[in-house]
C-alpha cells in the first residue's frame, strides 16, 4: 500500500503452545504497514495473552507517532520459572521454529523485551532458520529518551526550581541503571529505587555511581546491600518524590495504587502502564502521566537511526534536541487544553497511521541495501535517514500544536 498503513487488516492474533515444553507463546500482531510489524519478545511465568495485545498496540503506537514505517506487534512466551540457560533456549528454539512462516515472510520481527537477551533473542531466530549478528542494545537507547523526558518536565513546569527535582525508579534494571548514569545530582536525586525484592528510600538520594556498581554486583538483591529505609516495593508509589519512573509490567500503576500516589509527575519506562481507570483519575487529580509509547521511544527510534548507520553523537544530539522539543510541546499543550498528555499524544500517533508513512524513494532503497552489503560506508545511508528523520520530528511538532481541545 505505498506506505499507508493496511487498515481494516488486522492479522488475528496467533497463540502457540510448546507441548513438549509446557510453555505456551503468544503473538499480537496489532497492525501492518507496508506488509510487516515488530515488536518485543516478552519471557514470564505469568504473561498473558491480553498483556501482549496492549503491549502489541503500544507498539503500533510508538512506531507512527515517531513516523517509522511499520506496524506495531508482541510476543511473550509463558514460561516455566527455573530453566537452565540450554534448557530455555531449546524452549525458544522450538518455539521460533514455529514462528518462522511469519518471521520469513516479514510479518514479524521479534526484538528484545523483558528477560530476553541477544542470546535469547537469537535462540528465537536460529529455530526459525535465521542467523542474527550484533543485537543492538536497546536499553542504552531507551534510556535516552527518559531522560530527556524527566528533563523536558523539569524545563516545562519547574525551570525555576532551585532544588533537585527527587526520582523514584520503580524496577531497577539495565535501563533505570544507564538513566541513573544521565540524571546529574545538581538537577536530580534518586531517592527510591526498587526490585522484586523490594524497595528502599533515602530521602538525602542515592549516589548514582553506587546504585549501578551495585545493581551491577548483586543483581536485585542490590536492594538490600545499598543502605537507606527496607520497603516493600509496593510501597514505592506512595512515597513523596517529584516524578515517579514505572520501569516493570503493564498496567503497573492500577486502581489499587493510584489513589496513593504523591508525584505530580509520571515518567515510564514501562510500556503500557497505566490502565485506563487509573491513568483517568491520575488526570483527574491534576497528575502528569507520561505515555510509556513516548517517554521509552528511543528503543525503537535512536535504535533503528544507530542501525542504518547514524553516529551516536548525532542520535545524543537530535534526542536532547529536537525529540525534547516535541516532548515539550506536548505537554504544553496538555496544559493549554487541559486534556490528558496520553491522549493527545494517542490521537497524534492514530492520525499520523491513518496517514501513513511515504515509502523510500528507489534511490533510497539502492542505498539501503548498499550499505548493509559493505558495498558502501554505513554513514552514506545514516545521513540520508537522519535527515529524514530530522524532518519527521519537525512535522511531528506541528502535528501536536494543531491539537485542540
Amino acid at each position: 500500500m505505498d506506505g499507508k498503513a493496511e487498515k481494516n487488516n488486522r492479522t488475528p492474533q496467533m497463540v502457540i503452545t510448546s507441548e513438549s515444553s509446557g510453555a505456551t507463546a503468544y503473538v499480537v500482531v496489532d497492525f501492518l504497514v507496508n506488509g510487516t510489524s515488530s515488536g518485543g519478545l516478552r519471557i514470564m511465568e505469568d504473561v498473558s495473552l491480553d498483556e501482549v495485545k496492549a503491549l502489541a498496540r503500544e507498539m503500533t503506537n510508538k512506531y507512527s507517532f515517531v513516523g517509522l514505517p511499520r506496524g506495531g506487534a508482541k510476543s511473550g512466551i509463558s514460561m516455566p520459572g527455573g530453566l537452565n540457560k540450554e534448557e530455555k533456549h531449546r524452549v525458544l528454539e522450538e518455539i521460533g521454529k514455529r514462528l518462522s512462516p511469519i518471521i520469513r515472510a516479514g510479518i514479524y520481527y521479534p526484538g528484545m523485551d523483558m528477560n530476553c537477551g541477544p542470546e535469547d533473542l537469537k535462540a528465537l531466530y536460529r529455530g526459525a532458520g535465521i542467523t542474527l549478528g550484533k543485537v543492538t542494545d536497546t536499553s542504552f537507547f531507551t534510556a535516552i529518551s527518559v531522560v530527556n523526558a524527566i528533563y523536558a518536565v523539569k524545563e516545562v513546569f519547574r525551570p525555576e526550581e532551585p532544588r533537585p527535582l527527587t526520582v523514584a525508579i520503580e524496577g531497577f534494571g539495565s535501563v533505570g541503571g544507564y538513566v541513573a548514569e544521565r540524571l546529574p545530582e545538581k538537577d536530580f536525586l534518586i531517592t527510591a529505587v526498587s526490585t522484586l525484592k523490594g524497595a528502599v528510600h533515602n530521602p538525602s538520594g542515592f549516589k548514582m555511581e553506587e546504585l549501578v556498581k551495585l545493581r551491577k554486583e548483586h543483581g536485585d538483591d542490590f536492594v538490600k546491600k545499598i543502605g537507606g529505609i527496607p520497603k516493600g516495593k509496593e510501597e514505592l508509589f506512595a512515597l513523596p518524590v517529584d516524578i515517579l519512573v514505572p520501569s516493570a509490567r503493564t498496567w503497573v500503576i492500577n486502581k489499587g495504587n493510584a489513589d496513593g500516589i504523591k508525584a505530580p509527575f509520571i515518567v515510564p519506562i514501562a510500556n503500557a502502564p497505566y490502565t485506563a481507570e487509573a491513568e483517568r483519575l491520575l488526570h483527574g487529580k491534576g497528575k502528569v502521566c507520561l505515555p510509556g509509547f513516548v517517554t521509552n521511544n528511543g528503543g525503537v527510534y535512536a535504535s533503528s537511526l544507530y542501525d542504518s548507520g547514524v553516529a551516536e553523537s548525532d542520535i545524543e544530539e537530535i534526542s536532547a534536541g529536537l525529540y525534547r522539543s516535541v516532548l515539550r510541546a506536548l505537554l504544553r499543550k496538555s496544559v493549554e487544553t487541559k486534556r490528558s498528555v496520553l491522549r493527545i499524544a494517542e490521537e497524534v500517533a492514530s492520525k499520523r497511521l491513518q496517514a501513513g508513512q511515504p515509502s523510500a524513494a528507489f534511490t533510497e532503497k539502492v542505498i539501503k541495501r548498499a550499505a548493509q552489503k559493505g558495498y558502501i560506508p554505513r554513514g552514506v545511508n545514516g545521513k540520508i535517514v537522519f535527515k529524514k528523520f530530522v524532518e519527521n520530528l519537525k512535522s511531528l511538532e506541528k502535528e501536536i500544536g494543531a491539537v485542540k481541545a
